[in-house]
């Protein structure tokens, strides 16, 4: 019994195996089973999704005219003092998508308020037909008085909600903060102009929180700020004007940190020019990207440094130019 069923296993196994197809076959009989080829090892390195960090730049002379006309070898990027090479380059012509965010809180003077509601006039007069523009105040919380719209009439209708502030509270820190999370989502290049004292009475979020926000942020600020002809009359005390110190400082590092430009004037005369400058850079600027040479997945801050060489008066000699451009970006963690 036990040989007649050894016998009909052997004539299964030889059916089975008559069945197979003859390239298995074949192959199954190619090479000895040492000498067969492995899969290849590290595959996956090819298939790593690689990230171009893009840079927005505006170009100025020392006094202050835009640079334009700059070819992509006139510009030196540079991340941790380690020079990248420059793989995407062009100069930008554009509409400007910005965003308005004005402090309007009884807790500043009067004429800071005056100052506020006069900045937020002729910012709107700046405005083109194919600009993008949204309004938001804040006091104790952000509102936001118009969304994106390309209607000047809305903005200045938006604006006549700019009367008697309602509360003593200037919440600096949670308005960036909100605005900030609003526009993560917004394509292509947003602007900031906000105006501002600098101070902060009753935010939750503390000033590392705000820092840190800025620095991941996509956003370019520029600050100006409200009541410089106040603090040069009056003296306010020790204690408010170590306060007025910080606030400048704020604002200060949100320009530096995002690539955009603080503005401190002394006088309501100086608010057209201001917004006329920051409507040029918006509009004439240079983007170039790099494939970072660094490819930890660490989660930290880098510094980008960049650098513009160009004889632009043509004396034969390179020109000292301002260059404006954040200041770095993080890493996602990985």
């Amino acid at each position: 019994m036990k040989n007649l069923l050894c016998a009909f296993v052997l004539v299964v196994f030889a059916l089975i195996w008559g069945l197979l197809p003859d390239a298995v076959q074949a192959q199954r009989q190619d090479k000895p089973i040492e000498e067969q080829e492995e899969k290849p090892q590290g595959r996956t390195t090819l298939s790593v999704a690689v990230e171009q960090v893009q840079v927005d730049i505006t170009v100025q002379d020392k006094n202050g005219n835009l640079i334009q006309g700059l070819r992509k070898e006139h510009f030196k990027v540079y991340e941790e003092k380690v020079e990248q090479t420059v793989t995407f380059f062009t100069p930008i012509e554009a509409p400007i998508t910005a965003i308005l965010v004005t402090e309007y809180s009884s807790v500043i003077p009067w004429e800071w308020l005056y100052e506020a509601w006069l900045g937020s006039h002729l910012f709107a007069d700046q405005m083109r037909p194919e600009d993008w523009v949204a309004v938001v105040a804040y006091d104790i919380r952000p509102e936001i008085l118009v969304d994106f719209t390309q209607n000047k009439a809305e903005v200045y209708n938006a604006l006549r909600k700019l009367n008697t502030p309602a509360f003593r509270e200037s919440n600096l820190y949670d308005a960036v903060y909100d605005v900030l999370d609003r526009v993560a989502d917004v394509e292509g290049k947003v602007a900031m102009v906000l105006l501002s004292s600098g101070l902060d009475t009753f935010s939750k979020k503390n000033l590392d929180q705000i820092m840190d926000k800025v620095k991941e942020a996509n956003v370019v600020i520029y600050p100006i700020s409200l009541g410089g002809n106040a603090r040069v009359r009056n003296d306010y005390g020790t204690s408010v004007r170590m306060d007025l110190y910080q606030a400048e400082a704020v604002l200060k590092y949100f320009a530096k940190y995002t690539g955009g430009v603080a503005y401190f004037p002394r006088f309501v005369q100086a608010y057209k020019g201001i917004f006329q400058t920051i409507s040029a850079l918006l509009r004439s600027q240079y983007s170039l990207g790099y494939i970072s040479t660094n490819t930890k997945k660490d989660g930290k801050f880098r510094k980008i440094k960049v650098e513009v060489v160009a004889d632009v008066d043509g004396d034969g000699k390179p020109d000292k130019l301002k260059v404006h451009h954040r200041e770095g970006y993080s890493v996602k963690k990985g």
